[in-house]
């Protein structure tokens, strides 16, 4: 009889463990707990050139001596804006190149992207950018969509149209381009 109790209360505490486990099926937590994700892309705008560095072989007398190519491409991811210009400039226009004592003027150095003309660098800043005199809006572009790139191709040159070319020696200066979203 021992034994057949202890199967008794076997059975019994298997249907119990058995009944507390199918009540817990189902059984759902508190909540639901929410977490708020947050991501950031922060503006950006970058521009690169093709050279650092562009030499001509000789400046003409009474001509447009060009310069080579260069390929300035833009880079822009935006939250805003609709258009973006590349201005470009020289910090000192009397002297935008210079060899020794002698100097070519910025407004001796013509630039232009695509089919436009060239015109000189002789305006004043430009949206900020830039000095009186030696300034060029060289490039306009939409930005939408606020993601993308455009490439284009930068040509460069000396007019000495009507000009007696500038004393012998090797001229060198500085260009600064910059992007800016408007």
């Amino acid at each position: 009889m021992n034994r057949m109790f202890k199967r008794v209360l076997l059975v019994g505490a298997l249907a119990l463990v058995a009944t507390s486990a199918q009540a817990q099926v189902g059984t759902l937590s508190n909540g639901p707990v929410t977490v708020i994700l947050n991501a950031t892309q922060t503006p950006t705008l970058t521009l690169t050139t093709s050279a650092a560095s562009v030499t001509m072989a000789s400046i003409g007398a009474n001509v447009v001596t060009p310069f080579p190519t260069l390929n300035v491409t833009a880079a822009w991811n935006l939250t805003a804006g609709t258009t973006i210009r590349l201005i470009g400039w020289f910090l000192a226009p009397a002297s935008a190149l210079t060899s020794g004592a002698n100097n070519i003027a910025s407004a001796r150095v013509v630039g232009r992207t695509g089919a436009a003309a060239f015109a000189p660098f002789t305006a004043g800043p430009l949206l900020g950018l830039g000095v009186a005199g030696g300034s060029l809006q060289l490039w306009s572009v939409n930005a939408a969509p606020l993601n993308g790139s455009a490439t284009t191709n930068l040509d460069l040159a000396l007019d000495y149209v009507g000009q007696p070319s500038p004393n012998a020696g090797t001229y060198t200066g500085t260009l600064n381009l910059r992007a800016i979203v408007q």
